[in-house]
């Protein structure tokens, strides 16, 4: 789930910045989870849902979905032998999902290199962030 969670943070920054919408739910039209990028392919809603749980139990209304999303792929990653780094937090939720962003700005899994590495550019990430973060091989 590691991965999983890693790529649900990452999906999740992507579009609109950190900010939880991914998680919101709304039919085909309008959640960030029905996208091209997304459908069938971002996994671990729920475990962020019982993540968010069992936080709200404890301290209700303190920390925001972005957080805890940011939180959980940070430790999967660590759990999973990769390395530590310090996570800001103080994320605000998104209230609205932007299904539009996410359709046309989001790698799908079926786009071309060429067409990756223009997204990724689109947002400010160049070559090497392509790599990091798609687990793309690129040769020259």
């Amino acid at each position: 789930m590691a991965a999983s969670l890693l790529r649900l943070h990452f999906h999740d920054c992507f579009v609109n910045g950190c900010d939880a919408s991914l998680l919101l739910d709304g039919n085909s039209s309008t959640s960030e989870k029905f996208t091209p990028g997304n459908l069938n392919s971002a996994r671990g809603y729920e475990v962020i849902d019982n993540i968010k749980t069992v936080v709200e139990n404890t301290c209700s209304g303190v920390v925001s979905c972005a957080d805890i999303l940011a939180i959980a792929a940070r430790d999967s990653v660590l759990l999973s032998g990769g390395p530590f780094w310090k996570v800001l937090l103080g994320r605000r939720d998104g209230l609205v999902a932007n299904f539009s962003g996410s359709s046309n700005g989001l790698p799908a899994p079926f786009d071309n290199l060429n067409t990756i590495i223009s997204k990724f550019q689109d947002v400010g990430l160049n070559l090497t962030d392509v790599v990091s973060l798609s687990g793309c091989v690129l040769s020259e």
